[in-house]
């Protein structure tokens, strides 16, 4: 009541308030594109020294898998098809690294491996997106109340 923004139930059954109900729902989501798109960095790469082996800079190579990693939030946030976050997330994680994916495959030292395992984490971080945005704001997306 009093115009609060509750919905669901904690772990003991009281109402479960969502920290940022009133913030924007895209700057959630950048902000949390903006840390959580780092996360696959630490696991595994991009590696720049698979770029220099083929005469390309790979330290400024890899800066498109990074890129397009943190644009990740920004898509989730500004997407509402579909709309629900546990379908939407995902889908945009795959597609943000899709491209990328297409380029490991010409690396030969490379691969199918390693698009393999960059579309796995994109789609786990649009995941991991949009369910924390969800968690935190009580909305699917921007356009849902």
């Amino acid at each position: 009541m009093g115009g609060e923004h509750t919905t669901g139930a904690g772990m003991l059954g009281d109402p479960m308030k969502h920290p940022l109900a009133r913030a924007p729902y895209p700057l959630v989501c950048l902000g949390l594109g903006l840390v959580l798109g780092w996360v696959p960095k630490l696991i595994h790469g991009p590696i720049p020294q698979k770029f220099d082996v083929l005469y390309i800079q790979g330290s400024i190579a890899v800066w498109a898998y990074y890129t397009a990693r943190l644009l990740i939030g920004v898509w989730v946030g500004l997407t509402t098809w579909p709309e629900r976050w546990w379908l939407r997330g995902p889908m945009v994680g795959f597609l943000s690294l899709a491209p990328l994916g297409w380029l490991a495959l010409s690396m030969p030292g490379c691969g199918f491996p390693c698009m393999r395992l960059n579309l796995s984490t994109a789609t786990g971080v649009g995941f991991a997106i949009a369910g924390l945005a969800w968690l935190l704001t009580g909305r699917h997306s921007r356009s849902a109340s």
